[in-house]
């Protein structure tokens, strides 16, 4: 049996509140920014406003713009200790890059284009670094939005939001594979995304696939745990139990039926094993 991984993974789905007049993210329920806020609950899976933290833009197109937001948003919650990355192919495995990794507690990867992200971090030393890390050291890597599609083994690049669930509709590859046999999605209810993970999963049989809404985020322990953070809720698709489906012999977009799809709803006080596939309800 693999050992599991000793860090957390923090995927979150986008648009977490970052200031306290932001406090509802993209949810209409008011949440704490400085107690209940997703970023607040980052800091705390490491040490507290004393962590040491590296902020990645490299997915972001406005990288100037995501440092200082974020440099702002972690300065309200009292954490002063954060370097900020712009990884590219000049200095993604520079000696003060590594330098850098190895220092901090944890590293938050920012929102943007996660197929930017993948194909710059992607079979580098920072990467073989930062799985190192992962594995063995009670290091966090936390990410939203494209930051957090990365994670998973298999990530969508592509992928239109129809109305129906159509043939054809992603295309994906591979990720980072922190979290093994899983895909990825955010923004999910907010820009309809129910039907493009689904194909996705379908196309990954025995594959676990995870729709997190925004203002929300998962604790994964040991990479398998999930607890749900934020002010909105996570989806849990599984195809095990799947018992008809025209998905092979369908041609491209032609609509696709599918009996015996799992969906499971996480919001905070929920859980949920990926190996056991059960349910759990935090007392």
């Amino acid at each position: 049996m693999m050992d599991l991984p000793k860090g957390k993974l923090i995927p979150i789905g986008g648009k977490e509140a970052r200031s306290p007049q932001d406090n509802n993210g993209g949810g209409s329920r008011q949440v704490t920014f400085q107690h209940e806020g997703i970023l607040q609950e980052v800091l705390m899976e490491m040490k507290g406003p004393e962590s040491r933290l590296a902020v990645i833009t490299t997915a972001s197109e406005l990288p100037e713009e995501m440092r200082d937001m974020y440099l702002k948003a972690f300065d309200a919650l009292g954490c002063k200790n954060v370097e900020v990355l712009h990884l590219d192919g000049r200095n993604v495995d520079s000696k003060n890059t590594l330098s850098i990794l190895e220092e901090v507690d944890g590293v938050f990867f920012t929102g943007g284009d996660q197929v930017r992200l993948i194909d710059r971090i992607c079979d580098t030393k920072f990467m073989d670094l930062l799985k190192d890390r992962y594995r063995n050291e009670d290091f966090v890597v936390a990410g939203t939005s494209a930051g957090a599609m990365a994670m998973s083994a298999v990530t969508i690049r592509e992928g239109s939001s129809t109305e129906s669930l159509l043939k054809g509709i992603v295309e994906v590859s591979r990720g980072f594979t922190l979290l093994p046999k899983t895909i990825i999605d955010t923004h999910f209810m907010s820009r309809g995304r129910f039907s493009r993970l689904t194909e996705a999963l379908l196309l990954n049989p025995g594959f676990m696939a995870i729709g997190i809404c925004e203002d929300t985020g998962l604790v994964i322990s040991g990479g398998n745990h999930l607890r749900t953070i934020g002010s909105g809720v996570a989806l849990i698709l599984e195809a095990d139990h799947i018992r008809n489906t025209n998905f092979k012999e369908a041609k491209r977009m032609q609509p696709v039926y599918v009996e015996g799809l799992g969906v499971h709803v996480l919001a905070r006080g929920a859980g949920y094993s990926l190996s056991e596939r059960k349910f759990i309800v935090e007392k």
